[in-house]
């Protein structure tokens, strides 16, 4: 698949269920070509937003960031429930807009530790017939705290609620991702783990249409 054709505007052939069903998340031919929707996994720490970063870029995808929206709702913001409620909303919003113009999109800033938030995701894309790929960022917990505690003592991360302990609160509720989710090796080095992630959704896409690309 060539990265110009990740951005093709080609209206897809209606899927035969406008829902995922089960564990298998809709990625077949009458899905693609892109748009697709891209869902970043994975503890806090484990690298998300670098990976997210360059698939917006190498891919041309629209990166939709929860932290960043919640940022810019709430300056002031107090960390509460409701504000991060307000800002996933905001993110689904913004999802079914890009959704509705045809243009791809690559969640950031979400754990997708509940199985449900990633089925809305999917659910909205496939009611645009756009397939949604779920990439997990596998880290080993005692690595995503180190991160997260350089994170907060440089300022780096834009959430100032991110803590050590919050990687601890995932572990603690996070569901298995879905049946076929592309795993990336978060312990890889920046570069070696945005270009795993990238090579994966384009063979993904390239598996999924055939020999023959259709």
């Amino acid at each position: 698949t060539r990265p110009s054709d990740v951005a093709t505007n080609r209206v897809p052939q209606p899927p035969p269920h406008a829902t995922p069903e089960g564990d298998a998340f809709p990625l077949g031919p009458e899905l693609l070509p892109v748009p697709i929707v891209v869902a970043t996994m994975g503890l806090p720490g484990a690298g998300k937003s670098v990976v997210a970063r360059a698939i917006e870029t190498q891919l041309g995808l629209r990166r939709i960031c929860r932290d960043r929206i919640r940022a810019a709702m709430f300056p002031n913001c107090n960390y509460s429930f409701i504000e991060k409620r307000a800002a996933y909303r905001s993110l689904l919003l913004a999802l079914e807009i890009n959704c509705m113009l045809r243009a791809g999109s690559v969640i950031d800033g979400m754990t997708f530790s509940r199985r449900s938030e990633l089925d809305r995701v999917a659910e909205i894309a496939a009611r645009h017939r756009i397939a949604t790929i779920p990439v997990l960022v596998e880290c080993p917990p005692d690595l995503a705290r180190e991160r997260v505690a350089r994170d907060l003592a440089t300022g780096r991360h834009v959430a100032l609620d991110r803590t050590p302990e919050t990687v601890n609160d995932v572990l603690a509720r996070r569901e298995p991702p879905p049946e076929g989710t592309l795993v990336i090796d978060g312990t890889l080095a920046e570069a070696e783990m945005c270009r795993a992630a990238v090579d994966a959704i384009r063979q993904c896409i390239a598996d999924s249409q055939g020999p023959a690309g259709d």
